[in-house]
């Protein structure tokens, strides 16, 4: 059986073949926003989603983001919205993006954010099930793009260690996908990403296309029952 993000990742790492100069300008934007928090005392790292994600971008693009960071204030419970090391390090990133970019209106969002203390924390628990932190890590690994990854990848390779909790994680992340895969937004997105390759001249392969409607048809069959990673939003 083939599961839901088994599909988008595949289709994520085709769809990156057709990178635009735009999404690696932002990527390496992403990479020195992050380098110059490290020089300032604050170790981050970040998931990009959205388009980004797929490669397929232009200058009026937004940038969806999961920020990963280590904070000693809330260890051991989720970092609020009023988190003072959230809020700084996501003002900087975004004061950055839009430097280096040259765009004062870029719209950059946060759209979850995980605390590394309390993903370690969770580790050595050894009741992996009962944490949601790591599945949302786990989650957000696979359909991100990662920016610094050195400083979550060893997380996220002890977890998938686990083949049973691989397994588990499959079926859960396929129906918190399947949540988006039916709203027209990201429907939507897939058709610009296509216009926008096609306006370049390219055309896509007629495999792709048929994995697109593999993908999609099969979200519309699923039937979510697990509960959405928190904030997360297509």
């Amino acid at each position: 059986m083939t599961y839901l993000i088994e599909k988008y990742v595949a289709l994520k790492n085709k769809y990156r073949n057709y990178d635009t100069k735009e999404a690696l300008r932002r990527m390496q934007a992403c990479r020195i926003a992050l380098k110059e928090l490290e020089d300032k005392g604050f170790r981050t790292g970040v998931e990009i989603l959205g388009s980004i994600n797929f490669g397929i971008v232009e200058p009026s693009s937004d940038i969806d983001c999961i920020l990963l960071h280590y904070c000693d204030l809330h260890k051991d419970q989720e970092c609020p919205e009023y988190c003072p090391n959230f809020l700084y390090e996501s003002e900087e990133i975004k004061a950055t993006l839009r430097r280096k970019l040259k765009n004062e209106n870029l719209k950059v969002e946060f759209l979850d954010c995980i605390n590394l203390r309390m993903v370690e924390k969770a580790l050595e628990s050894g009741n992996w099930q009962d944490h949601e932190v790591l599945r949302r890590l786990l989650f957000y690994r696979t359909i991100g793009r990662p920016v610094n990854r050195p400083l979550f990848i060893p997380y996220a390779e002890k977890l998938e260690e686990n083949e049973e909790y691989i397994r588990d994680i499959l079926e859960w992340g396929s129906e918190a996908l399947s949540v988006y895969l039916g709203t027209s937004r990201h429907r939507f997105s897939f058709s610009k990403y296509n216009e926008r390759i096609e306006s370049s001249g390219l055309q896509l392969p007629h495999g792709l296309k048929e994995e697109l409607e593999s993908y999609l048809e099969q979200g519309e069959g699923t039937s979510p029952t697990s509960p959405e990673p928190a904030h997360y939003r297509e």
